[in-house]
């Protein structure tokens, strides 16, 4: 199937890949169905979180495990809830991306993880209760810090 993009125009999506966020995203509540485009060719981190019903809702996201190795919320059981999992172990765990004009100051959004069953292909926005996680951690620190630390 075919979808409008802001950002590529017209784009082929697999409807298998659709996600269906329930209770939509934060803020976002009556936008229920998304799709992830790799942003780059072959891949990469990056990817983008579109909308299928409206064109300009987009949304950079990535697995945080990428940059923020240790990155482990504290999830609840009703953060599960309308996932159709038995235990957070069965999810994927992606995250919001600010990506200013000036891509140094790259922020990743802790705080507020979606939670994805691949399998059911339903997905979640959720707030987690650890004060370590905010709404703004530097991507690109976070990658230095990994440096410093294996090499």
């Amino acid at each position: 199937m075919q979808i409008l993009t802001k950002r590529f125009g017209l784009v082929e999506v697999d409807p298998s890949r659709i996600l269906t966020f329930p209770d939509g995203l934060i803020g976002f509540s009556e936008y229920k169905e998304f799709v992830v485009i790799d942003l780059e060719a072959g891949g990469g981190c990056l990817k983008l979180l579109q909308c299928l019903s409206e064109p300009s809702l987009e949304f950079v996201i990535l697995d945080p495990q990428w940059a923020f190795t240790g990155y482990d919320p504290e999830l609840y059981p009703n953060d599960l809830e309308g996932l159709e999992v038995s235990s957070p172990d069965e999810l994927m765990v992606l995250v919001v991306v600010t990506v200013p004009r000036d891509i140094r100051k790259m922020t990743a959004n802790l705080q507020a993880p979606l939670l994805v069953n691949p399998k059911r292909r339903l997905a979640r926005q959720v707030i987690v209760a650890s004060p370590e996680y905010t709404t703004k951690h530097s991507v690109l620190q976070a990658l230095a810090s990994q440096v410093k630390r294996t090499g």
